[in-house]
């Protein structure tokens, strides 16, 4: 028994010393907090593997792979979080359409961008950027008459925004 009692303490020290028994989650999140995405894709993957805060984890990596303008896999990630009970928020919605927008799938970007307009944590700056790329994922489309009526919806709620005003232009050729 003596023997046991002098064992775990080393082989604790050398799981430790490996990165075994540290928490992969926190330090995912911290990585993420710092900017240093492949870090935290690495240790958020194994937090997942580890089931270890798997909604979470999987919000995290949808985080990394989409600052790094990896929009597949951010989709699949965020996918995975609201499937393992991540609240789908405005947020989450809004970046689920715009991985949907960067992969041209203009269809589901819009019905991310309307979902996410349903949520309360959708700021008026959200609303805003939300509604101008429902006109471009309309245009894209070339559903020209959807990206008309929605762009004269926008130029009401914000008739000082240039873009808008080029827009306006370019549809005028349609």
């Amino acid at each position: 028994m003596k023997c046991y009692k002098r064992i775990i303490p080393l082989i604790l020290a050398c799981m430790m010393l490996a990165g075994c028994g540290q928490n992969v989650y926190k330090k995912g999140v911290e990585s993420l907090e710092n900017k240093d995405y492949a870090a935290a894709q690495e240790n958020l993957r194994k937090a997942v593997e580890d089931k270890k805060n798997v909604a979470d984890s999987y919000r995290g990596l949808g985080i990394a792979y989409y600052e790094q303008e990896k929009y597949k896999d951010a989709l699949a990630a965020f996918e995975n979080a609201v499937s393992a009970g991540t609240k789908e928020t405005g947020t989450i919605c809004n970046m689920m359409a715009v991985c949907k927008m960067q992969t041209e799938n203009y269809e589901d970007a819009i019905s991310y961008y309307e979902k996410a307009l349903d949520h309360s944590d959708c700021s008026d700056d959200m609303k805003q950027e939300i509604q101008f790329n429902v006109i471009v994922c309309y245009e894209k489309l070339e559903d020209w008459d959807n990206a008309k009526a929605k762009l004269e919806d926008y130029v009401t709620a914000y008739p000082d925004d240039e873009k808008a005003a080029k827009e306006a232009e370019f549809l005028k050729t349609r």
